[in-house]
């Protein structure tokens, strides 16, 4: 058996395990996503929200894929301030960049 042969093996036997794991706790791992992406939102000062809920949203997916998790709906917003503006616009951007307005 060469070296590529026993490194398929492993990765199909990783990928029942983890399907297994996804199986028995998904209620718990996506009840974990959701606390993490309070954590991240609020240690970033909620500037990062859309892409946060975008990551989470794509793992309860795919844990949900495994057959595991929460029932499908909509994926929870994390709590936390709104969006921080820079105080720098796209208009003072365009100008520094050289670029004229958008039509």
């Amino acid at each position: 058996m060469s070296l590529f042969d026993k490194l398929r093996g492993s990765r199909s036997k990783a990928k029942q395990q983890a399907e297994q794991i996804a199986e028995k706790h998904g209620d718990k791992i996506a009840s974990g996503l959701d606390r993490a992406s309070g954590a991240v939102s609020k240690a970033t000062g909620g500037r990062y929200d859309d892409k946060i809920d975008k990551g989470v949203s794509k793992a309860k997916e795919r844990l949900d894929q495994q057959g595991g998790g929460s029932p499908a709906g909509p994926p929870p917003t994390t709590s936390g301030p709104g969006p921080v503006q820079d105080s720098s616009t796209a208009d003072d951007t365009d100008k520094k960049k050289g670029a004229g307005p958008t039509p």
